[in-house]
């Protein structure tokens, strides 16, 4: 009978029957971005140190564990955060957000790696090792019992025994993968799950006893089935029985994460002395020999592959003769599960056939299940060894051990689902991801930045205000006071046009949210004049500088105007000096008032743009009511503005004064994101227009550098990322997200600013990326490609910046 192999445990190390103990780590999870090529190569180059430096052990236990996403768990963590006037609605929409995603998101797991090393004993004194044995050996059954697994059996002369070999474990793992000493609950979850896989998450609470509870059936030849009182699942082990001779690019430790059940791998590796390496390697040179000399009989042509083989053992027995290479005994088994046996055949089928077609050969025993459940456990022996597989460091490196497909933030809300590998869709993808708006500013551990500002970049029609406006909503649910600038001037009329009778019937929270948003809409009439007149909201220096930059840049002054621009200075500054209600209509008659004919040119040129149109919201006498954002939503629309097209300078007056219009609305928004009394949201649409200006690249610097300790997020909303593509900017940026490149110029640019690696593959895929589909690099700097995903049909309705096709779409896609 085999029996459980664990004894006893204190802190990470496990101690066995026989004696022996194990340490066990949880490692960092590594990542590489999309496409990424030489990090991947990096981290297959740790790996095979890794591999390497574990030689000074005797055996090594790496463990893959798929653990069940708890949706529940992860929302209502992210309502405890909710506060202000929408956290009612904000609990609502989690709410319903946790109906669709346990559902949607039933079989979702998150990876993690665990490292088990075997611990060599030190060797003591005679004294303190007599005392060491007869205290082990004396160790009283009923306190073992009673202690459970909590590790109260162990002694300190046991400790001592294996505390240095613990530490050099921990400072090998740590230095080329990074890794934390396991905590007792983790310990405890990975026996538990051994004994429940497929079943509810593992209570990892009581005594060894409880953790192990669960009876194993092998009946049914190649599966086990575990029952336990109200609940049964299926397992099916999936041993290695064959590599290729060549390693390289397989991944077989990784590309299983996209599948939309769980895969668990155990993999074992065992190392000998180099005398017995060189015997193995002996061994396998036998074999070629005597497969030359059935060549031979056979009069037969040699095989190539044969030929590579040889080359490669020739060059394996220098290195291990020459540079004490070591050789991986190797035992490995892939673990899929679930409810039924007919799933989990499902299951083995496709993992067989995938691994296949990586030319790795998995089977299915009929017989040997219950010994390769045993070899699962934690500190057990190996007892099914029919399955040992020779591997090299170099090709232990390419499984990818340890790299994993997360993005995002683990709380957070639902932003859509990772879609990296090929034919990932939003449909079929196992890989959530979260995005929480008020995290990268703390500065959490492994992050990469630490700033809370957003750029969405991306041509017309690819989604990003689709993204923008998941973000907002999510974003006032957290108290966030938001202002958001509207050039298009459509965020109200799509808002409203999705609240439908049938949409207040189905969703009664939605019509309070959206009317209780404050739009502010400054249109050409004269009751909205002046409301974007800088000298009426700002003081001081920074009244002059904006003043100076709105004007100057109207007038469309030449370089040898100086007599102009000294003009314009001294007319602003004269104003703010002599008026008490200043405004820059004040300034233009001062300048209409001038005996320099040139000045009164442009003073009078100014009045005719400043009194006609929309530019009538710049100037003013100075008697303007101010723009009150009192609630906590804030959204400001510009009514008939003109755009340019992006990338292009203003051509005509509308555009022109469309650019110098966004100079104050800028201001405006700065003067909001200096209040340091609350969480805010400062949001650009169109920003790519500021920073075509002087004044408005200094703004969104300004706001960049001081939003963190200004407790205010901001985000740029912009056609292309090449004006921030500087590393005084992008460092100041904590998440990044780029839909679809135009060109290949734009394609090089967005690599560039997102650092990914610059290659073909990553340029073709920013150019055919779909509405919807876009690159992010997230707080950690990990970077993927995602699919945005809203899961409530009243905001779809909202976002939709389309217009109505009348049927046209629906009528020539029927026609296909």
């Amino acid at each position: 009978m085999i029996q459980f192999p664990i004894q006893s445990f204190k802190d990470n190390v496990i101690y066995t029957h026989d004696m022996e103990a194990w340490s066990y780590y949880r490692l960092h999870e590594n990542t590489v971005g999309v496409n990424e090529q030489e990090a991947e190569n990096h981290l297959v180059n740790r790996l095979q140190r890794l591999a390497w430096q574990f030689s000074a052990f005797e055996e090594v236990d790496y463990k893959i564990v798929p653990i069940p996403v708890d949706i529940d768990k992860r929302m209502d963590s992210l309502q405890a955060q909710y506060e202000g006037q929408y956290a009612d609605t904000g609990m609502y929409y989690a709410e319903r957000a946790k109906e669709i995603l346990r559902e949607e998101a039933k079989h979702v797991v998150d990876y993690k790696f665990f490292v088990g090393v075997k611990l060599k004993r030190q060797e003591l004194d005679e004294n303190l090792m007599h005392s060491f044995s007869s205290s082990f050996k004396s160790m009283n059954r009923y306190l073992q019992k009673l202690a459970g697994f909590g590790g109260q059996s162990i002694d300190d002369l046991t400790v001592r025994l294996f505390e240095e070999s613990e530490e050099d474990a921990f400072t090998t793992l740590n230095h080329y993968l990074g890794a934390n000493r396991v905590k007792e609950k983790e310990l405890r979850y990975i026996i538990r799950h051994q004994f429940i896989r497929g079943q509810v998450q593992p209570d990892s609470e009581g005594s060894v006893y409880s953790l192990t509870e669960g009876i194993l059936d092998p009946g049914k030849a190649g599966y086990v089935r575990i029952q336990q009182l109200e609940d049964e699942s299926w397992s099916a082990f999936l041993p290695v029985s064959e590599f290729p001779i060549q390693l390289g690019y397989k991944e077989w430790a990784y590309f299983f994460q996209s599948y939309p059940f769980p895969v668990e791998v155990n993999m074992r590796t065992i190392y000998k002395n180099k005398k017995e390496d060189e015997g193995r390697t002996n061994t396998i040179k036998k074999r070629f020999r005597d497969q030359d000399a059935q060549l031979i009989e056979a009069n037969e042509d040699d095989d190539s592959l044969i030929n590579t083989g040889r080359e490669l053992l020739h060059d394996l027995e220098n290195q291990i003769k020459n540079q004490g290479k070591p050789l991986l005994r190797t035992h490995i088994n892939f673990v899929v599960y679930g409810p039924t046996k007919e799933e989990v055949r499902k299951r083995a089928r496709r993992l067989k056939i995938d691994f296949k077609d990586q030319q790795i050969e998995l089977v299915q025993p009929l017989a040997d299940q219950l010994p390769l459940f045993h070899q699962s456990l934690p500190g057990a022996k190996i007892v099914a060894d029919d399955w040992e597989q020779i591997l090299t460091p170099e090709s232990f490196g390419e499984s990818l051990f340890s790299l994993t497909r997360k993005v995002g933030n683990t709380v957070g809300f639902y932003l859509g689902k990772n879609i990296s590998h090929a034919g990932e869709s939003v449909e079929n993808s196992q890989s959530l991801v979260f995005f929480h708006p008020f995290l990268a500013h703390l500065g959490l551990k492994g992050s990469k930045y630490s700033s809370p500002h957003v750029t969405i970049s991306g041509p017309t029609g690819m989604g990003k205000s689709y993204l923008l406006k998941d973000i907002l909503l999510n974003g006032v649910f957290f108290g966030a006071k938001v202002l958001m600038t509207d050039p298009k001037d459509e965020v109200e009329k799509k808002f409203k046009q999705a609240i439908t009778p049938e949409m207040e019937r189905t969703a009664p929270f939605f019509r309070d949210l959206i009317e209780s948003f404050n739009y502010i809409t400054l249109s050409s009439e004269k009751k909205d004049a002046g409301k974007l007149d800088p000298l009426t909201f700002l003081e001081g220096e920074e009244a002059q500088d904006a003043a100076v930059g709105v004007l100057e840049y109207l007038s469309e002054l030449q370089s040898n105007e100086r007599n102009v621009k000294t003009a314009i200075y001294k007319g602003v500054r004269h104003v703010l000096q002599q008026e008490k209600k200043p405004g820059l209509l004040n300034v233009v008659r001062h300048l209409q008032e001038s005996e320099d004919q040139d000045v009164r040119n442009v003073g009078d040129l100014l009045y005719e743009i400043g009194t006609k149109g929309i530019a009538k919201l710049m100037f003013s006498d100075g008697n303007v009511e101010g723009i009150s954002l009192h609630e906590q939503v804030n959204i400001l629309q510009i009514q008939n503005l003109n755009l340019p097209d992006e990338g292009e300078k203003a051509s005509t007056r509308d555009e022109h004064i469309a650019v110098a219009l966004m100079q104050p609305l800028a201001k405006f928004a700065t003067r909001f994101a200096r209040d340091d009394s609350v969480v805010k949201m400062t949001i650009f649409e169109e920003a790519w227009m500021l920073m075509n200006t002087g004044a408005g690249d200094r703004l969104i610097n300004e706001l960049l550098r001081t939003g963190r300790s200004l407790r205010s997020a901001v985000y740029i909303i912009t056609q292309s990322t090449y004006e921030y593509n500087k590393p005084q900017i992008k460092e100041n940026i904590g998440t990044k997200f780029a839909f679809k490149a135009k060109t290949t110029e734009e394609a090089a640019n967005i690599i560039e600013f997102l650092g990914l690696e610059d290659n073909k593959a990553n340029r073709d895929m920013l150019k055919n990326l779909t509405e919807g589909q876009c690159i992010v690099e997230d707080m950690y700097g990990r970077t993927a490609k995602i699919q945005t995903d809203v899961l409530f049909d009243e905001w779809v309705s909202a976002f939709n910046t389309k217009e109505n096709d009348r049927g046209r779409a629906e009528t020539e896609e029927a026609f296909i």
